[in-house]
């Protein structure tokens, strides 16, 4: 799995990502495929954990304006690509039997596409985030 938005794969995951909340409401259950997904608002940014179960394998934040992907948990998840196939499937099966496939067509059709400009890439490890925290700490406050 390649968690970067030049991998078709992990564009559809995002698309799906940005249906999920409506694809419940139309009483479409994305996750009866084994795909669970949450996402968080976090003001610019949306922060989605992933996995093909509860505990999630893939967390990231992603902002569409900046086009910025932050990493921040990267396991090891074998068969991703055939489980969001799978999901993708299903969904546009289920879209369509209540007319909205239209809605749901036209997102994955556009993550299906090249972007148009790359999008910038920052992985944050909890080794990362632990350094930056004691090198704050060590520096004295400003008066």
């Amino acid at each position: 799995m390649r968690a970067d938005t030049s991998d078709v794969v992990f564009r559809l995951l995002i698309a799906l990502g940005e249906l999920w909340d409506g694809l419940q409401r139309a009483e479409i259950e994305p996750s009866k495929k084994g795909l669970h997904m949450s996402k968080e608002y976090l003001g610019g940014y949306t922060r989605y954990s992933a996995g093909p179960a509860a505990r999630s394998r893939l967390v990231f934040e992603w902002n569409e304006s900046s086009r910025h992907l932050r990493i921040l948990r990267h396991e090891a998840w074998p068969g991703f690509e055939a489980l969001v196939s799978s999901t993708v499937g299903y969904v546009r099966s289920e879209a369509r039997a209540r007319g909205l496939s239209e809605v749901v067509d036209s997102k994955l059709l556009k993550a299906c596409q090249e972007p148009p400009t790359p999008a910038r890439r920052t992985i944050a490890t909890t080794e990362t985030a632990a350094a930056t925290a004691a090198a704050i700490r060590r520096q004295p406050l400003a008066r």
